[in-house]
């Protein structure tokens, strides 16, 4: 399939720019045997989604940072994080909750990619090799962290 997209099927919301605001790994000191790559370095993941406003309120500033636990029965890392943040902001006129809704729900699903290369560059080049985050259900998560479903364990959001 082919589709050629035309003015009216752009979005009024514009994905400025993405960069690291963090990443973290932290090996066991001293520990010099290969993990296979068979084995599962991390049991868990913990995600978080941070917003902030621009005073006028035309621009919103996400952050997304995932905490990856090591297995605790065999802990082959001690620390592995990463957060990256996007900037993103409404063409022609402003609709302050179209921008908190788009904020809430959208903008954490485009940083997923960003927030995956991150954690695989970081180590991929490690005794652990590279982990890669696995694909992530982000509306059930986000409704999750907006409390629409209490049973999730994941972070709230935070709003600055």
């Amino acid at each position: 399939m082919t589709h050629h997209v035309s003015q009216e099927q752009l979005s009024e919301l514009q994905f400025e720019r993405v960069w690291i605001r963090e990443a973290t790994f932290l090996d066991i000191e001293g520990e010099q045997t290969p993990v296979p790559p068979t084995d599962q370095a991390a049991s868990g993941i913990h995600l978080e989604v941070k917003i902030g406003y621009a005073p006028q309120g035309d621009r919103a500033v996400v952050q997304l940072r995932a905490t990856l636990e090591p297995n605790p029965e065999q802990r082959f890392f001690l620390k592995l994080s990463a957060a990256v943040e996007g900037a993103f902001s409404l063409r022609g006129q402003l609709d302050r909750k179209r921008l908190e809704a788009f904020a809430t729900v959208q903008a954490p699903v485009l940083l997923v990619p960003y927030l995956r290369q991150a954690i695989t560059m970081l180590t991929a080049q490690s005794r652990v090799g590279a982990i890669v985050l696995p694909p992530l259900n982000m509306l059930e998560i986000t409704k999750a962290m907006r409390g629409d479903d209490a049973q999730a364990p994941v972070a709230a959001p935070a709003r600055p």
